[in-house]
């Protein structure tokens, strides 16, 4: 039952993908794996939160979809885009982008993609008064990793992943309670924010909030399916 439902679910994100604007055909996506085995491998920065850090992540996931890239993970449990959560300047990724990219790049030498999923926690209660400035944030950390890529001579594709939904209040513990509408209204803005970067933006929110309840546990954390979903939807949104 477990696997019918899942498989259900598969072919139900994927169709969303396909349909949604910027997603990609089958026939594109066939064009684009056949130009992806000439180009060869690429080298993939990934930086997110604990969706990221688990065992079973999103960015595991990625990796064994994605075998013959090489893929440098710096997500934390905890991260945020710019506040230092529990009053811990490590989990600030504005402030310490700096020494991830230095860490990125003496591993990688150069960097062809960055994947950033983060902004859950910066939705948390204890925020919510500050939800106005993380758009700024998120701006602020693209143009500083633009900036550390020009000095390596490198011009890496970007990628801001929206946060994945929240579960309703009930399944929430206090600290994230109302986390879906402070969640909804900032991927509006970091989509706003990609278009004038000029980075990409994949709306992981819009596209898993129909089942999100059946990928999470406690209606933050996705399960292995879900993280499953996550990179199959980064998957069809790569760009080679």
């Amino acid at each position: 039952m477990k696997t019918n439902l899942f498989k259900l679910l598969i072919s139900t994100i994927l169709v969303i993908v396909f349909l949604l604007p910027g997603g990609i055909s089958m026939a594109e996506s066939g064009k684009e794996k056949t130009k992806k085995s000439k180009e060869g491998s690429l080298k993939i920065l990934t930086i997110g939160d604990s969706n990221g850090a688990l065992p079973f992540s999103w960015v595991n996931q990625l990796k064994q979809i994605r075998s013959n890239d090489t893929i440098f993970n710096i997500s934390i449990s905890g991260n945020t885009i710019g506040f230092n959560n529990n009053g811990r300047s490590s989990l600030n990724t504005l402030a310490n982008i700096g020494s991830y990219m230095e860490k990125a790049y003496a591993s990688l030498k150069s960097i062809d993609r960055i994947i950033i999923m983060i902004g859950t926690n910066d939705c948390k209660t204890v925020f919510k008064d500050s939800l106005s400035v993380v758009p700024g944030n998120m701006s602020k950390l693209i143009i500083e990793i633009k900036q550390i890529a020009k000095l390596h001579k490198n011009k890496p594709v970007i990628y801001i992943v929206s946060p994945p939904p929240f579960g309703p209040d009930d399944m929430l513990e206090e600290k994230y309670k109302g986390g879906m509408e402070r969640v909804t209204l900032l991927n509006e803005q970091l989509k706003i924010i990609a278009k004038s970067e000029s980075v990409k933006f994949i709306n992981t929110c819009q596209i898993l909030s129909p089942v999100f309840k059946q990928l999470t546990p406690d209606g933050v954390h996705l399960n292995a399916d879900g993280q499953r979903m996550i990179a199959l939807i980064i998957q069809e949104n790569l760009k080679y």
